[in-house]
């Protein structure tokens, strides 16, 4: 197995492929392998405060791709490393990508069309073979590889005793658009509880309004990074998100099961593979399903809070340290293998 490998990127707690980035790290330290890291961009505050250095990572300059000399490299979702693949792949032994969306960069095609990209790494088999055709038609020397993902549970602690005076909900993304269903301020308005109804929005600016409309009043919005994600679960009794996107493996549903929040999320994509259909959240096919769905988690607070409870199980025992551990040894014994194509 490989003892090194240098990451271009950078971990962060905010974003779906920086976060599950920084939750990947812990699994290849726990298999023995030295993370060298480069940034993209100057290190922040944010990059500060993830304390990775601390952590045992070899922090190197922004841009310094001289650190990829003869290491095997990886990268999530990162723009910066397809710009500079080029002078990357020169330096590398074994070249990586993680694209965590269901769809393809235009430089991450022409990387691949040129040879640049020895591997790509799925976390889904369903975003895997959303992708793999047009990939395979650009360059036949395509090795894909699915890897269960590692989700770290104890920056996010099961909360169990939320006012149950008021029925909480929430909602967090970025502020795309397109992360927001324009229907989603109707299912929070139609849907109905015993008690009043209290909503927590991250991740609404001026865009967003355009979009979907002001939020009354019983509901808090937030601009991105107003808010932490942990105080967004630690309001709501669910996470009801309805979206026009189709998800790949969304990091807030792994962070809602294991705070104790019930999602109550669309019926495709990603969130088919984390939500076990009555047992541990809902999946809801069109906004009336939604509606009857949260309502229903409002009245049934004992089944509520079975099913996260559920979740968290399903959490802990699905994306362990250990599941995890064995896909990634077997890639990393793959790329010890490895020399070029």
């Amino acid at each position: 197995m490989i003892d090194e490998i240098c990451v271009v990127g950078f971990p962060s707690r905010l974003g779906g492929a920086d976060t599950e980035l920084d939750h990947q790290i812990r699994v290849w330290q726990h298999l023995g392998v030295k993370v060298h890291l480069v940034h993209t961009a100057q290190l922040d505050h944010n990059c500060h405060l993830m304390g990775m250095a601390e952590r045992g990572c070899v922090i190197h300059s922004p841009c310094d791709w001289n650190a990829c000399q003869g290491k095997h490299v990886i990268s999530y979702c990162n723009a910066g490393f397809l710009e500079n693949l080029d002078e990357i792949s020169s330096k590398a032994k074994s070249t990586t990508f993680v694209n965590c969306m269901t769809w393809l960069f235009e430089k991450e095609k022409e990387c691949h069309r040129r040879g640049l990209i020895d591997f790509f790494v799925y976390q889904t088999d369903h975003a895997m073979q959303k992708i793999a055709h047009d990939l395979r038609t650009l360059n036949s020397d395509y090795r894909p590889r699915k890897i269960n993902p590692y989700f770290h549970l104890d920056e996010f602690p099961m909360t169990h005793d939320r006012d149950e005076d008021t029925f909480r909900f929430g909602r967090l993304s970025r502020s795309d658009p397109a992360k927001f269903h324009p229907s989603q301020l109707w299912i929070y308005e139609t849907m109905v509880a015993p008690v009043m109804k209290s909503g927590v929005m991250l991740g609404v600016d001026a865009g967003i309004r355009a979009k979907i409309g002001q939020e009354p009043e019983w509901i808090r919005a937030y601009p991105p990074g107003e808010l932490s994600a942990q105080e967004v679960y630690r309001h709501s009794h669910c996470i009801i998100q309805a979206t026009e996107t189709y998800e790949n493996l969304p990091r807030i549903g792994f962070e809602a099961m294991a705070s104790g929040s019930l999602l109550i999320v669309d019926d495709r994509g990603g969130w088919r593979e984390l939500v076990q259909h009555g047992v541990t959240g809902f999946l809801c096919a069109d906004q009336r399903s939604f509606v009857y769905h949260a309502s229903r988690a409002a009245y049934e607070k004992e089944e509520r809070l079975a099913m996260t409870r559920a979740a968290r199980s399903w959490l802990e025992s699905k994306w362990s340290l250990e599941s995890s551990a064995a896909d990634w040894k077997k890639f990393f014994d793959e790329l010890s293998g490895f020399s070029g194509a």
